[in-house]
């Protein structure tokens, strides 16, 4: 296992998550000492770039960022074929994680497992608040090109060169029905229509609440044929009254119990498959006193290590 510690927070809305990324790595390591053998720290430069971007805030530091380190790094962890256990701050990391594991393996079928409050399938056309850590899966994607922000000339190129990092040449489109949601149930319009067109497989609180076992062995389905599958987690799929340390917080979620039968059922159903496990958007610096938040996240951190184990 290789621990990946991305404590970048340029897509952020809320700033303070590259604190829980620390907190979460050191308490790992004093743990499992043995993780931080060829442990990878991925940290953000202060760039003082040109803001020409208009729908994407900080899009100029996101793009190099991307193209000079995250990519990089990543590619380099998934070419010596170490299980990477990424803890990022927060969710525009899993573009540049996903384009790495697609550069890598460019002619290899990728699914996506994506529990979330949120689809993030926004772009620089249809996004209302231009938060980078809504847009990963639109980048993903690169399906949408018009919306209600009407791009420049410049800002088309720079977009189109940002969802074309680092793939050669004939490498695979991503199949939007190899994307799976769990828990997503705060959309907008545009979501909503690419969800429908695209086909893309949901599967709603209510429907993990009333059997967890099923929705696994549907997603398994869904799977069929997909070389390579990377889980990623935004903790912000917990109910936004019961769980407090993360930027965004919705209502009406998983419970943590829930949440965590949900995660290791998945990590053994695809554990063949698994090609790397993201936990994001922990931000300790928003925690209302009241619930364990740490722990909650923690012990879905041990269940990784845990589970992850035997493959590695």
């Amino acid at each position: 296992m290789i621990l990946v510690s991305l404590t970048a927070e340029i897509g952020a809305s809320k700033h303070g998550s590259s604190v829980g990324v620390q907190k979460l790595k050191e308490r790992l390591v004093a743990k499992h000492p043995e993780i931080s053998e060829h442990m990878v720290l991925i940290r953000q430069k202060q760039c003082f770039l040109e803001d020409f971007f208009r729908f994407a805030k900080n899009f100029e530091d996101y793009y190099f960022f991307c193209k000079d380190s995250l990519i990089p790094s990543m590619r380099a962890v998934f070419k010596k074929g170490g299980f990477p256990i990424v803890l990022s701050a927060e969710h525009s990391g899993a573009f540049g994680i996903v384009q790495a594991l697609r550069s890598v393996h460019p002619n290899k079928k990728i699914g996506i497992l994506y529990i979330d409050a949120h689809a993030d399938l926004h772009t620089a056309y249809d996004s209302d608040s231009g938060n980078l850590h809504g847009m990963p899966l639109g980048m993903v994607l690169n399906r949408v090109h018009s919306g209600q922000n009407s791009l420049n000339p410049q800002e088309i190129e720079y977009w189109e060169r940002l969802c074309a990092l680092d793939l050669p040449r004939g490498a695979l489109e991503f199949n939007p029905k190899h994307l799976i949601y769990f828990g997503v149930r705060s959309t907008e319009a545009s979501e909503r229509k690419m969800i429908k067109d695209c086909v893309i497989p949901l599967f709603s609180v209510q429907e993990i609440r009333e059997n967890i076992s099923n929705v696994v062995a549907q997603s398994v389905k869904y799977l069929e044929g997909v070389d390579l599958v990377y889980l990623s987690l935004d903790i912000d799929v917990l109910d936004g009254k019961i769980f407090s340390s993360t930027g965004v917080r919705e209502n009406n979620g998983l419970h943590p119990d829930e949440l965590k039968e949900l995660f290791n059922k998945l990590l053994r159903a695809f554990q063949e498959r698994l090609v790397g496990v993201e936990l994001t958007e922990y931000n300790p610096e928003l925690w209302d006193g009241t619930n364990p938040d740490e722990e909650v996240i923690w012990g879905l951190l041990e269940d990784v290590v845990l589970e992850m184990r035997e493959k590695c």
